[in-house]
C-alpha cells in the first residue's frame, strides 16, 4: 500500500478509494493563509505544551499550561531571552511538503519559509490540529514530540520544517476512529499563539483518539524543507 523511498509524493491510497489532499502526488504544494479558517473561532492554543521526563510532551486546550505558555508570546514573533527574534504568522509562509509512507503511517514536513526582510528563529514543535468546517477543531491536537529544542535561524527566503506524522485511518476505516471531514490543519508555529490554516481539501481527521495514539505527532522544527523523522 505504502512506498518506502523518500521523496515522493503519497497521494492516492487504494485506487477510486480516498485521497489523502495532504500529501497530493500530482498538484503544488498546498499553502497557507496566515490566521485561522474563519474569524472568531473558539478553539485554544493547541501549540503549547508541558514537557514529560520522556521528552513527549502536549497539553490539552485550554489548559493552565497552554493558556500560561500561550500568553508569554505576542501575536507575531517576540524576542527570546537571548535577545533573538522568533519568527511568526506574520512572516511566515506555510507549505506541506514532500511525504513518505511507512507501516500505516504518512510522514511528511510541515514547512515554515521566512517571508520577511530580516532573520528570525524557530525553536521546538509547532502545534498542529485538524479543523473542520467553521474552523472548529477536529479532536486533540497532533501529540508534539520534543526531545531538545535545537535554535533555527532562517534568513529571508529560507525554509525549515517539522516532521509530521499521521495516520490515514480515518480515509480507510473512518468508524474506526470517529472520521469528520476537515479542511485542513490550523498551524501554530513555535513560540507563537498566532495559528496560520493549511488547506487540504478532501482530508478526514479523527475524534476519536488520544495524544498517546500513533494517529497524529509532530517534531520539532529542523533546518532544510524536507525532514521526515520525529525523533
Amino acid at each position: 500500500m505504502f512506498k518506502n523511498s523518500r521523496g515522493i509524493r503519497v497521494g492516492m491510497f487504494v485506487a477510486g478509494a480516498f485521497v489523502l489532499a495532504a500529501t497530493t502526488a500530482c498538484s503544488p504544494q498546498q499553502s497557507a493563509t496566515t490566521s485561522a479558517p474563519q474569524a472568531g473561532t473558539p478553539d485554544s492554543v493547541a501549540s503549547s505544551s508541558v514537557e514529560s521526563s520522556r521528552g513527549e510532551s502536549a497539553v490539552e486546550p485550554g489548559s493552565s499550561e497552554a493558556s500560561e505558555a500561550a500568553n508569554t508570546h505576542g501575536s507575531g514573533g517576540s524576542a527570546g531571552s537571548s535577545g533573538r527574534q522568533d519568527c511568526g504568522a506574520d512572516v511566515l509562509k506555510l507549505t506541506m511538503g514532500e511525504s513518505d509512507g511507512a507501516a500505516g503511517h504518512i510522514y511528511a514536513p510541515i514547512q515554515f519559509t521566512n517571508t520577511g526582510s530580516t532573520t528570525c528563529t524557530l525553536s521546538s514543535a509547532p502545534g498542529v490540529s485538524y479543523v473542520g468546517s467553521g474552523g472548529h477543531q477536529i479532536g486533540e491536537p497532533a501529540k508534539r514530540v520534543i526531545k531538545d529544542r535545537p535554535v533555527i535561524s532562517l534568513a529571508p527566503g529560507e525554509t525549515a520544517s517539522a516532521p509530521f506524522l499521521f495516520s490515514p485511518v480515518a480515509h480507510m476505516n473512518p468508524e474506526d476512529c470517529g472520521a469528520e471531514a476537515a479542511e485542513g490543519l490550523r498551524v501554530y508555529p513555535p513560540n507563537s499563539k498566532a495559528a496560520m490554516f493549511l488547506p487540504l481539501p478532501n482530508t478526514m481527521g479523527c475524534t476519536q483518539f488520544t495524544q498517546d495514539s500513533d494517529y497524529a505527532k509532530v517534531g520539532v522544527v529542523q533546518a532544510g524543507p524536507n525532514n521526515t523523522v520525529i525523533g
